[in-house]
């Protein structure tokens, strides 16, 4: 098996203790929910929000016509899973229009075990633990959605790296009931680190460490586990950035790290 390792450039420490804390206050808000499957908010996002704002007065709050899901001592944090170009509008009123800062925080399950639970009698199975590094490379397709806003000074990035569990029900079809099971939640358990960005651009510094000095979009898409689609559009977007240089081989393109 091909052995996945990311390059961690800006790792900051991780606070254990505010991290345990955030997930005692996470469980705190869940007693009034009726349990996994009904939950308004889901834990991974909950807990990095009390991560981030460990004081609930902070979550929430209303800036212009949006809600920022916290905002401490000016600067506003926005727990984001996918779909970063849902985030545009915001950006325009936060950055733009009142001129704060934003820090978008990436949650990604680096590794993860799946806990299966019988809804009929509760009895709970463990699957066996995956590890997956690479999936931190699906932000170079998340960061396009937002590319009007890559080089804004007041917009930066922290990629969080999480150990999680992923409970679902064994409500499937097929004889274990697994297929099309319903997914409840994802727990996060350990906070493994934190890669920090204060200009998001420079998120092009996590290219893995295995790529020749030249590479294609195939030898990218092999480093990163990425689809064709979205490897290219990544090395479009670092490209346009000028944190790659790009030129033409026959039909396909190079592309080469802009060193210093």
């Amino acid at each position: 098996m091909e052995k996945a390792e990311i390059p961690l450039p800006k790792v900051e420490m991780v606070d254990e203790t505010l991290f345990q804390q955030a997930k005692e206050q996470m469980l705190g808000k869940r007693q009034g929910e009726r349990g996994i499957g009904t939950l308004s908010e889901k834990s991974v996002h909950s807990v990095l929000k009390y991560y981030y704002a460990p004081d609930e007065k902070y979550h929430e709050m209303q800036i212009g016509t949006h809600f920022a899901d916290a905002c401490v001592d000016g600067e506003i944090y926005e727990i984001q899973t996918r779909l970063f170009y849902k985030l545009n509008d915001k950006l325009e009123e936060f950055i733009n229009n009142f001129g704060m800062d934003v820090t978008i925080v990436y949650p990604v399950s680096v590794e993860n075990t799946i806990i299966w639970i019988d809804p009929e009698t509760g009895e709970v199975q463990k699957s066996k633990t995956t590890k997956t590094p690479k999936k931190i490379y699906r932000i170079f397709r998340e960061l396009y959605g937002i590319r009007e806003y890559l080089e804004n000074p007041k917009l930066h990035l922290c990629i969080a790296c999480l150990t999680t569990e992923d409970y679902r029900l064994l409500d499937g079809y097929g004889k274990d009931k697994k297929k099309r099971a319903t997914k409840t939640d994802r727990i996060p358990v350990e906070y493994r680190e934190e890669l920090c960005f204060d200009k998001v651009k420079d998120a092009a510094e996590i290219l893995p460490d295995n790529l020749p000095e030249e590479f294609t979009v195939a030898e990218f898409k092999k480093a990163t586990g990425l689809g064709t689609n979205d490897a290219s559009v990544g090395l479009l977007l670092f490209y346009r950035l000028g944190m790659l240089e790009r030129s033409k081989e026959g039909r396909s393109y190079l592309y080469k790290r802009i060193s210093g």
